[in-house]
């Protein structure tokens, strides 16, 4: 049917492709399949007079093409009218097939994109303190404050022990320990170009021997006078904190601003820690930086963002811009007295057990030492 069938010629060629164009446009933003409004005319297996065409032919009247055409409130009657002429058989029907197949060359039956939201983050020239710190000194770091033990996880996959493995068995190691996160693909690289063989392999026993160089100190049985100091703080600071490194004219805007809050403070008697704690819900002596300005401005403190911002560049020391250490700013800005400390450090002190006193009894009266000489004799 539709090769022996041909659109008629129109005068105004252009009209008819912006009609075309016009309809196509319409049934794809619409959803609309043009030959679905027409189908139950040439589809009935029941023979009606309504159907005066073949079966499926892809035809109907006249009236039957304007009764259900799709779009009547977006296309004047001439309009219509022209499609008629364009699309008229010769018995005086219209092949409406035939429009169905002139706009579904236009429209295109891929689906619609995905919407999405791409992450484009800001650029961040930011100094790091941690950007300058070798990946040996990251791990080791995080592994004193861990306490763990990497050798045994290494010797799974070393049978032999032979004290090698392989790079990506080093990948697997760090992932388990959860120490991948601590360092990034450009770390990683320099790492592996350090305790790599010419071969390729890794050797993690070097690797682990440097990386206990926080617990313990080798050859210590070589020299039996050597006084060795446990693990404190600063061994795991870098692990734990990671500062934006700051010009000194920064340095010198953030200690007066310092100064006047540490005044206020001290002047007003004002106990600023429990408005932070109260933001602080787990416990981990961060809160957000928008969080540190509704404390401040409840307190009564006149900051703006400016100083806010300077603030969160000496106390945002987590690796973000986000996270303010409240802990340390009450430090700064509001010490504790000197009794206050020596009670804290006894608080924190290991436990001894009760002693009696040596020169006084329990009612508090002097006693007598048995080998004591006497100076009146």
């Amino acid at each position: 049917m539709m090769s022996s069938f041909r659109p008629n010629s129109i005068e105004d060629e252009d009209q008819v492709m912006h009609i075309l164009h016009r309809v196509a446009t319409l049934c794809k933003s619409r959803g609309v399949e043009f030959n679905a409004c027409y189908l139950q005319l040439t589809h009935a297996c029941i023979p009606a007079p309504s159907r005066p065409n073949a079966r499926r032919g892809g035809k109907c009247t006249v009236a039957q093409f304007i009764r259900f055409f799709p779009f009547t409130g977006d296309f004047g009657e001439s309009e219509v009218n022209i499609l008629v002429e364009r699309y008229a058989t010769k018995s005086g029907d219209v092949h409406f097939q035939a429009i169905h197949n002139d706009i579904s060359q236009v429209m295109s039956t891929e689906p619609p994109p995905f919407p999405m939201s791409p992450l484009v983050l800001r650029p961040d020239h930011t100094e790091w303190s941690q950007a300058n710190l070798h990946p040996l000194g990251k791990l080791r770091a995080k592994v004193v404050e861990k306490r763990m033990r990497m050798y045994e996880h290494f010797q799974d996959f070393d049978p032999l022990r032979k004290g090698f493995c392989t790079v990506g068995q080093v990948k697997s190691v760090l992932t388990i320990l959860n120490l991948a996160k601590e360092i990034n693909k450009a770390d990683f690289e320099r790492l592996a170009h350090s305790y790599m063989r010419d071969d390729g392999l890794f050797c993690y026993a070097d690797f682990c021997r440097d990386v206990d160089m926080g617990f313990h100190q080798a050859g210590l049985e070589k020299n039996p006078l050597a006084t060795v100091s446990m693990p404190d703080a600063s061994t795991t600071q870098p692990a734990r904190r990671n500062t934006i490194s700051l010009t000194n004219d920064r340095r010198q805007r953030i200690a007066l601003i310092e100064d006047q809050i540490r005044t206020r403070v001290r002047l007003r008697r004002m106990l600023i820690k429990p408005m932070f704690t109260d933001m602080d819900k787990v416990k981990k002596g961060f809160i957000t930086r928008n969080q540190f300005a509704r404390v401040m401005g409840n307190l009564g403190f006149q900051i703006n963002e400016m100083e806010i911002g300077l603030l969160s560049g000496v106390y945002c020391n987590n690796g973000n811009h986000l996270d303010f250490n409240y802990n340390d700013f009450i430090k700064c800005v509001d010490p504790p007295d000197d009794e206050v400390q020596i009670a804290q450090q006894q608080a924190n002190a290991p436990y001894q057990d009760y002693a009696p006193s040596q020169y006084h009894d329990g009612r508090g009266k002097v006693k007598s030492m048995p080998n004591a000489v006497s100076v009146y004799q």
